[in-house]
């Protein structure tokens, strides 16, 4: 064989392979871009509810009113470990939790199941009363095992009859009364209901913050202390 024909033959094989490696390099790229494709719409979460948030002041109250709607196309079942549907939390414009609306209330032990049908919304209505001026951030969700459908929105009170105080406890007056050190000014504050509660782990000569109401004849009630967990 010729030099001429060798060197045919050499540079034939070189060019044949340089086409071969070029296609399998295509063919590669390709599959891995489908894949990624696929991955990401295995990745992305269809939303089967949508909250929505009203919040109202009505006189000297704040009416919430929450609403799920099921937009998955199909009816949904949502489980309830208990009677509370739907729970709020409220934050005061430092970011610190002033109220949170289980911590308040009791609620049956029974499991519940509630089907929503499709473009069907479930409810749920609040009333706020013991917020004094200022402004609040408020978070609503469900408490269902499926889904909790959190939203949150950001109110101002202008019209309460709560003050938020503080000072020293002195100590109890009588079962529903107790004395609290105000700027240096001995004041007998009545205790509501859930006031009385939380006065069980309040030793006297602690410095203790509440929220008040004052009637017209001068009598303060304590609603509630703030009492860090």
């Amino acid at each position: 064989m010729t030099n001429k024909k060798i060197y045919f033959v050499i540079c034939t094989v070189v060019l044949c392979g340089l086409l071969t490696g070029c296609g399998t390099s295509t063919k590669t790229n390709g599959t891995t871009g489908g894949t990624k494709t696929e991955n990401q719409k295995q990745e992305k979460v269809t939303a089967k509810f949508i909250p929505s948030l009203e919040i109202k002041e009505d006189n000297h109250d704040m009416t919430i009113k929450y609403a799920v709607k099921n937009i998955s196309g199909k009816k949904q079942t949502l489980t309830f470990s208990n009677g509370l549907k739907a729970d709020f939390i409220v934050y005061d414009q430092n970011g610190k939790k002033v109220k949170q609306y289980s911590e308040e209330v009791s609620a049956t032990q029974a499991t519940e199941e509630i089907s929503v049908d499709n473009n069907k919304e479930m409810e749920q209505k609040f009333i706020i009363s013991d917020l004094p001026n200022g402004q609040y951030k408020l978070e609503v969700f469900l408490t269902s095992k499926e889904e909790k459908a959190k939203t949150e929105a950001e109110f101002i009170v202008t019209n309460s009859l709560y003050t938020n105080g503080s000072g020293q406890y002195v100590g109890q007056m009588d079962p529903h009364t107790i004395e609290v050190n105000v700027d240096g000014n001995k004041t007998a504050f009545q205790l509501s209901d859930e006031a009385i509660k939380q006065l069980t782990s309040i030793k006297e000569g602690d410095q203790i913050s509440f929220i008040f109401s004052e009637k017209e004849s001068g009598q303060k009630t304590i609603e509630r202390f703030f009492i860090e967990s």
